[in-house]
């Protein structure tokens, strides 16, 4: 058993070290792309999604609004609570604790800049930006798709599908080179966070007539329960000797300045922001109402 742990342990720890060429061949070979990197990996990031692009869709109809930020506030607590039980490691991370670890004999030949985005207190698995970017345009796209299917001929043309799916493809794809770049994520993080979201608002499109039906004490109860659950894995990691807070102290540990951490990132402030929009939603319960 201890030998098939470590076979394991060996061959996750070469995947992350082949793994970190690919963000230095982001860093040298993207940088003219810097002002695109920054912007997607600031303004595009979750907090802003809530705070500004959701409440700016519901211009063009409230329905988009309540589908937006049901289906977002569910997929965004899915990842909070993923990383709030299992965080794992981020680039710049393993990297500097392969280097200071004297155990480890061979380094990894690789050098990655650290920039002021780059320190994050969370784990990195699934990566948060391209798990709620991804379901964000596409609820989007199926909502201007079907909006312009119904007024115009030429919108149900095989071309005019194929140009929205690599659209959403090439979107997709440039948040995950932003992170790439940035080293806040491993490239299995971001395809992962995508293909997690991706599932994650299937399921919920396939339930959201009965979701949006559940009467408030059941949805209340819900979010109290997942609150329970979320303290339950605090004190079962206490006792099982594990750091609960593991993910911000590497963070405070290995980013260059302090003052570049932000506490809105954290694991914690993320879960609170999360069921708080879920009981928000609770309260209006049922939704199929508003």
């Amino acid at each position: 058993m201890e030998s098939m742990v470590h076979i394991i342990s060996e061959a996750y720890h070469k995947t992350l070290t082949r793994e970190l060429f690919i963000n230095e061949w982001a860093q040298e070979r993207l940088s003219f792309g810097k002002p695109l990197w920054h912007f997607l990996s600031v303004q595009m990031e979750p907090n802003n999604m809530f705070n500004i692009f959701i409440p700016l869709c519901g211009i063009f109809s409230q329905e988009i609004l309540l589908h937006l930020f049901s289906a977002f506030t569910l997929i965004s607590t899915l990842n909070s609570f993923e990383k709030w039980i299992f965080p794992e490691t981020r680039p710049l991370w393993f990297l500097r604790e392969q280097f200071a670890n004297k155990v480890v004999v061979e380094k990894p030949a690789v050098a990655l800049e650290s920039h002021q985005l780059s320190c994050e207190m969370s784990g990195g698995l699934p990566c948060a930006h391209s798990m709620t970017f991804t379901v964000f345009v596409l609820i989007l796209a199926s909502f201007f798709f079907v909006r312009y299917w119904d007024r115009s001929v030429a919108w149900r043309s095989p071309f005019c599908r194929c140009i929205m799916y690599l659209l959403i493809i090439g979107m997709v794809v440039c948040m995950w080179l932003s992170r790439l770049y940035l080293a806040t994520e491993f490239l299995h993080q971001c395809i992962l966070g995508s293909y997690l979201g991706i599932r994650a608002l299937s399921t919920f499109e396939g339930n959201v007539k009965y979701l949006f039906s559940r009467p408030r004490r059941y949805a209340v109860s819900a979010v109290c329960f997942l609150g329970g659950l979320a303290l339950s894995v605090y004190y079962v990691k206490l006792e099982l000797n594990i750091d609960p807070h593991w993910s911000v102290r590497e963070a405070f540990k290995w980013c260059p300045e302090p003052t570049y951490l932000r506490h809105e990132v954290g694991p914690i402030f993320a879960l609170v922001r999360d069921l708080g929009n879920l009981m928000g939603l609770a309260l209006a319960s049922p939704l199929y109402k508003l």
